[in-house]
């Protein structure tokens, strides 16, 4: 898993460091994002995971009704939150430069990584109701182990969709 996480940020730093310019505002296959969106995008997704592992550490403690209860609500705001994905992704891609995206993917994986290395079984079973309709890849039940896995799984969902010229093979 860690191996995971961290071929992910290799991987981005290749693909920005060799994407042409001219070609990170040309449109993805699939999405409304431009390339550089999109970019962003990979990034989020690394800074969900990460931000994930504290919240399921408190929901995991709450009483289920109470945590099915915030899942539930999370579920009913799917719309909007699609809306504030789809705009954060658009908004943040054409403010942060590409070597800021590598940046802060770098910085946000070493902290996902460094709480892995000190993480035990006990920390990594912890798990939360989630609303599945946030993501094709969401359960409706997810343990810090699972969104650890989540996040590799969601960056080359969204990689498949760059079309950047440069863009090498994807690693295994």
């Amino acid at each position: 898993m860690r191996e995971d996480l961290l071929r992910v940020t290799a991987d981005f730093t290749r693909i920005v460091r060799s994407a042409r310019r001219d070609e990170l505002d040309r449109p993805t296959n699939g999405t409304r994002w431009s390339n550089r969106q999109l970019l962003f995008h990979l990034v989020l997704g690394q800074n969900v995971a990460r931000t994930a592992i504290p919240l399921i550490g408190i929901f995991s403690r709450l009483p289920d009704p109470v945590a099915r209860g915030w899942s539930r609500l999370l579920q009913s705001c799917t719309v909007p939150y699609n809306g504030v994905n789809w705009a954060g992704s658009a908004a943040a891609g054409r403010l942060l430069s590409p070597d800021a995206m590598t940046r802060m993917m770098d910085r946000t994986t070493t902290s996902i990584t460094a709480w892995y290395d000190r993480a035990d079984e006990e920390a990594l079973a912890r798990g939360m109701w989630v609303p599945p309709s946030w993501d094709p890849y969401f359960q409706p039940w997810m343990t810090r182990r699972d969104i650890l896995a989540w996040a590799p799984q969601h960056y080359r969902h969204h990689r498949r969709q760059l079309t950047l010229t440069t863009l090498h093979p994807a690693p295994p």
